[in-house]
């Protein structure tokens, strides 16, 4: 029995280091990502958006697989990780605590990664939309959405020949 506890806590903390090494290959993605829509270099979006989809999917597996043995460590708490670590051998709480901080750290750096993303294209977005307004008018009627508040007509379409 002794044994198989050693076992399943070899492979969770293994788990773990899997996960820390995709979710920092997905972070340097990211930052390839951001880099490439900066520069407006679609191919090098178009491979980061490929990558990061790709270890993302490895990352949910991995996550699926610790899940799994949280629960045969610790089947009462296994969503939380300071009931599963009084469950492991002593020789193993301490790493297996220092991989979960870090997955969890890296995890937070991803999410601030994926906002400063979109908060870019966000304000680009409206940028763009407010030069649009100014160059190309839309002289139609005026439009209300369902609560009442005037909706500002968007171009249905524009052909540029030329790169903004």
């Amino acid at each position: 029995m002794k044994e198989e506890s050693q076992s399943v806590t070899q492979r969770l903390y293994q788990t773990l280091l899997s996960q820390n090494e995709v979710l920092s290959e997905i972070i340097s993605q990211q930052q390839l990502l951001h880099a490439g829509v900066k520069l407006k270099n679609w191919e090098q979006v178009e491979r980061a958006v490929a990558a990061v989809n790709a270890l993302s999917e490895r990352f949910s597996q991995l996550e699926n697989e610790r899940t799994a043995l949280f629960t045969l460590v610790c089947p009462e708490h296994a969503s939380d990780i300071y009931e599963v670590s009084r469950n492991l051998p002593s020789a193993f709480k301490r790493p297996v605590l220092e991989a979960f901080h870090q997955v969890r750290q890296k995890l937070a750096v991803s999410k601030i990664e994926n906002d400063v993303l979109s908060e870019y294209i966000r304000i680009t977005r409206e940028f763009l939309q407010g030069v649009f307004d100014c160059v190309l008018p839309q002289r139609r009627n005026t439009l209300y959405s369902a609560s009442g508040a005037v909706v500002r007509a968007r171009p249905e379409s524009v052909v540029l020949n030329t790169v903004i």
